[in-house]
């Protein structure tokens, strides 16, 4: 029987899965099976191919960010029976960023290997501490965009791993082949935040009061409001050109790298897609009580050409003006050159079937071979 990885992916946002589908699919090549728990059915995961199972989340995990899902009212002694049928004794666990209890608790229970991905976060300055204190049978922590790093701590293994990005499985573009019109993507990611309907109308906005003045063959937006996004679009008049909306599109579509320009939310995985692309970018950071998309985007300030601002119609059309304006005349009309794709996720799978006892012979010396 091949070996398995169980991860928990939630998310109002599309970061815990994105990340999550990305890591899966370098297991995958390597043999491995895969089991992603999820609160809520994700398009995503389905659409890459993996199994889902859902369980009611808890309003809180163990480390890391809460999980806002169904809160108190969970019933837990059905979530932990869902979660036991679920779990073999031989799985391993990689968790990301949250720590989701009944899946720890039981992994505990079996012996089961555990891991964590751990990306920046302001109430987590010394994750080796916090793992140590609050899920001690996790034994080691891969850091994300800490390349070169390796350290233990509190009897945690830290690893640095360059940043992970998912990969695509195709290149479509979702604009007409021969517009004239500047393509603009406007994207909330999951688009469950309480802060994403404001963010859609400044960019909204935005978009209307720099196309009357730089835009002479207008404009063609598309907006992503994300699959999870439970709020109204107000379209501005005056847009000159379609505003299309739509809640997801796809992995077979390359959004950034056909888009003109884009505004977005700039959350973790959106900034490795946009350093993917190198798209112009005009980025309204999310506001989160752990996270910090600032200092996300400070990280990638040498890969992607980015204005930060508020979510403000004005402002976000001063900052679109800078960034398409910052481009050669040659490359106004695209994204630019790509640059090469983070290697973290094939970088994190292979340490992983290293560092699990029971690999097999081939997969030990493909991981090997690999580096």
């Amino acid at each position: 029987m091949k070996r398995r990885v169980v991860s928990f992916a939630w998310g109002r946002g599309l970061g815990h899965v994105s990340r999550l589908v990305a890591v899966h699919t370098e297991l995958r090549a390597l043999g491995w099976d895969s089991l992603l728990l999820t609160e809520r059915h994700q398009r995503l995961i389905e659409d890459y191919g993996f199994p889902q199972t859902i369980v009611p989340t808890d309003a809180d995990s163990l480390v890391g960010e809460p999980l806002h899902g169904t809160g108190p009212a969970v019933d837990h002694g059905f979530v932990r029976t869902l979660v036991a049928g679920a779990l073999r004794a031989d799985d391993v666990v990689l968790h990301d960023v949250t720590v989701q209890r009944e899946l720890y608790h039981q992994a505990t229970r079996l012996d089961c290997r555990q891991f964590l991905i751990h990306r920046f976060q302001r109430n987590r300055p010394d994750p080796a501490a916090w793992v140590a204190r609050h899920t001690p049978a996790i034994g080691k922590v891969y850091l994300l965009g800490e390349e070169g790093r390796a350290e233990s701590a509190h009897g945690v293994h830290l690893v640095g791993v360059p940043h992970v990005v998912r990969h695509l499985l195709g290149h479509r573009s979702p604009w007409p082949a021969e517009t004239p019109a500047m393509k603009i993507a406007v994207v909330a990611g999951g688009g469950g935040h309480a802060d994403a309907p404001g963010f859609l109308t400044a960019a909204l906005h935005g978009i209307r009061e720099y196309a009357h003045h730089h835009a002479p063959d207008g404009v063609d937006v598309l907006v992503l409001t994300g699959p999870h996004f439970d709020g109204a679009v107000g379209i501005p008049p005056g847009i000159p050109g379609p505003v299309r909306v739509t809640p997801y599109l796809g992995p077979t579509y390359d959004i950034y790298r056909h888009a003109t320009a884009a505004i977005t939310h700039a959350g973790y995985n959106t900034v490795q897609e946009l350093a993917r692309s190198r798209v112009p970018t005009v980025a309204v950071p999310g506001i989160r009580d752990f996270d910090d998309q600032r200092v996300h985007l400070r990280a990638a300030a040498t890969r992607i050409n980015v204005a930060v601002t508020d979510a403000d119609g004005q402002a976000i059309a001063r900052a679109l003006t800078d960034v398409v304006r910052s481009l050669p005349p040659t490359v106004r009309g695209a994204g630019g050159a790509a640059s090469p794709e983070a290697d973290g996720a094939a970088r994190l799978a292979r340490d992983l079937t290293r560092s699990t006892p029971n690999s097999s012979h081939v997969e030990d010396l493909h991981a090997f071979h690999s580096e």
